[in-house]
């Protein structure tokens, strides 16, 4: 079996929430259902369902439940709602009682007590639960020691061994039209950090998501700073064409006396000189770039003969590089992959310590961690 920090999300409630004003208790909703959960990633059994009843009883002062989970773009502080106790199996569904905390009325947005025990009240069908748990995945397997497979064929998902309880959330199901995140009430704060989540999950599959992601932020920043650059240029152009030769004569006499004496003159005889000399800068300075990379001449001599910008030319040679570092990539582990094994670090993945430990970007980290040339 393999362990695992995860985030399940429950079904949402269909009914039997209560709520006592009075004593501020919301009783009955449902914290798990028995079942495959919604993405497949396991299924919650019998034993499952027993094992959150016993750790739900196990916490004497209640397992803590917050509005949304502290994964989200919000963090968990203000989120606070109160404890949940007196877990119960109610036939394939397991049962709790939230006792909302005082402090849930005064959270940085809003009066989330009184706001989750109205919901609960005038519309229960809208009232979900997700639990965080820690849990080992167990894959049921045939005689012959092969993966146990459904009707349709597919690999039977693994069953859950909850180990640790560490809360039960009031959170929103992206799958359902009706959920607490859906409404107007928190659409400025918590629905976009829901989201977030949502897409992050999903990202976050793609194996080279992260270094995509960098590669993406470098060419953003220099086309960026290169946009800024002309937009300052063409600021500048457009203030010297405003101004008329007449109303510098008139306004700056010496100013325009200086730039007539000295920049005919001057302008004759640097003009040519410093083209030639911008573009030997250029030309060299590519080169060198091209020299930090691996087999990047001929991108480099292209670069010049284009008339590409220094920062041009690195994209380019950055997209190569990660093109290169993409095909060399070790494929992703699957499920049945062992842990505990050495093995030989990629230049990716040494590039990517690197710059974690010595907080630079990733194209310093990639040219520090480049194997050396013999």
């Amino acid at each position: 079996m393999a362990s695992k920090d995860i985030l399940f999300r429950t079904d949402i409630a269909r009914g039997g929430a209560k709520v006592d004003r009075k004593q501020e208790v919301i009783s009955g909703f449902a914290v798990v259902t028995k079942g495959v959960t919604h993405d497949e990633r396991g299924e919650f059994d019998d034993e499952a369902l027993e094992k959150i009843v016993e750790l739900g009883k196990k916490q004497k002062i209640g397992v803590k439940s917050r509005f949304g989970h502290p994964n989200m773009s919000n963090t968990a502080l203000g989120t606070f709602l109160g404890r949940v106790k007196n877990f119960k199996r109610d036939g394939d569904i397991v049962r709790a009682d939230l006792h909302i905390d005082p402090t849930a009325h005064k959270a940085p947005d809003g009066d989330l007590a009184n706001y989750v025990m109205s919901l609960a009240e005038s519309d229960p069908d809208a009232f979900g639960s997700s639990m965080v748990i820690h849990w080992d995945e167990e894959y049921r397997k045939e005689k012959d020691g092969t993966l146990a497979k459904g009707k349709d064929g597919k690999d039977l998902p693994p069953l859950i061994r909850v180990k640790k309880l560490n809360s039960v959330d009031i959170v929103d199901d992206p799958a359902a039209n009706d959920g607490l995140f859906g409404v107007p009430f928190f659409s400025g704060t918590v629905k976009p950090s829901a989201e977030m989540t949502a897409f992050l999950d999903r990202f976050l599959e793609e194996p080279l998501a992260v270094e995509k992601m960098i590669s993406f932020l470098e060419k953003y920043r220099m086309n960026r700073e290169e946009k800024e650059r002309i937009i300052t240029k063409k600021e500048a152009k457009h203030m010297y064409e405003t101004l008329t030769v007449e109303e510098l004569k008139k306004e700056k006499p010496d100013v325009f006396n200086s730039i007539h004496s000295l920049g005919v003159e001057e302008g004759k005889k640097t003009g040519l000189e410093e083209g030639r000399t911008k573009e030997r800068e250029r030309a060299v300075s590519i080169l060198k770039k091209s020299k930090e990379y691996k087999d990047m001449t001929d991108l480099a001599v292209d670069a010049i003969e284009k008339g590409s910008t220094l920062e041009q030319a690195t994209i380019v040679f950055q997209d190569k590089q990660l093109e290169g570092l993409k095909k060399a990539a070790p494929a992703s582990p699957g499920p049945d992959a062992e842990e505990g094994k050495d093995k030989q670090k990629t230049h990716l993945e040494k590039a990517r310590a690197y710059k974690a430990e010595h907080n630079c970007s990733m194209t310093e980290a990639l040219k520090a961690t480049a194997p050396k040339r013999k």
